[in-house]
């Protein structure tokens, strides 16, 4: 019997390593708005254009995409929320209008604290819709939100528009807990077995 608690442990540290180190990179779109600086309006260019699956898909000053109320002079922001919290790695920020306007991007944990994990600069360029995608080494906290911060000086000519953003993260591994809980089952198995020997 010491043998096969032996074996059922080695068995669950197995798993429990696998699972880190095959975790897949998961993608979901904006699904809530938490906060912003200023949107054009309460319908068209409005924050809530953001949420979900891209649906602008031509480049220019489009009402399904949010753009901020001035059109230059200002640093602005977006804050979303989105339903998995994961230990992010990135973002998919779809710009569609004054392209490369992003500088920088913080990750909220689940006690609403932010942390800046990506600055720099935005090399989208102009003249269609560009899926922006920047990375960052992966958080040791859950990420449940993203704040975007937007140059509106980027392009004087243009409203910096953005139609939607994408979370990519690893979602938590289960506890240690659902690890002894499979050992006790298999152990259960091979008792059942050794029974029928």
């Amino acid at each position: 019997m010491k043998m096969n608690a032996l074996r059922v442990a080695s068995l669950a540290a197995l798993l429990l390593a696998s699972s880190y180190s095959n975790a897949a990179i998961s993608s979901q779109w904006a699904n809530g708005v938490t906060d912003f600086s200023s949107q054009w309006s309460t319908g068209s260019w409005s924050a809530q254009q953001v949420l979900g699956a891209p649906d602008t898909f031509s480049y220019g000053d489009i009402g399904s995409a949010w753009a901020p109320a001035p059109m230059n002079g200002s640093q602005e922001f977006i804050s979303l929320s989105f339903a998995e919290a994961v230990y992010s790695v990135g973002a998919l920020i779809r710009e569609t209008y004054g392209n490369g306007f992003v500088t920088r991007i913080d990750a909220i944990d689940s006690n609403n604290q932010a942390f800046a994990v990506w600055s720099g600069t935005d090399t989208s360029q102009a003249g269609a819709p560009v899926d922006f995608m920047p990375t960052w080494s992966q958080t040791s906290f859950l990420t449940k939100g993203l704040k975007i911060y937007v140059n509106t000086n980027h392009n004087l000519g243009a409203w910096e528009e953005i139609d939607a953003v994408a979370l990519q993260g690893v979602a938590p591994v289960p506890e240690p807990e659902t690890y002894a809980l499979m050992g006790m089952g298999l152990l259960g198995l091979l008792a059942a077995r050794r029974k029928k020997r």
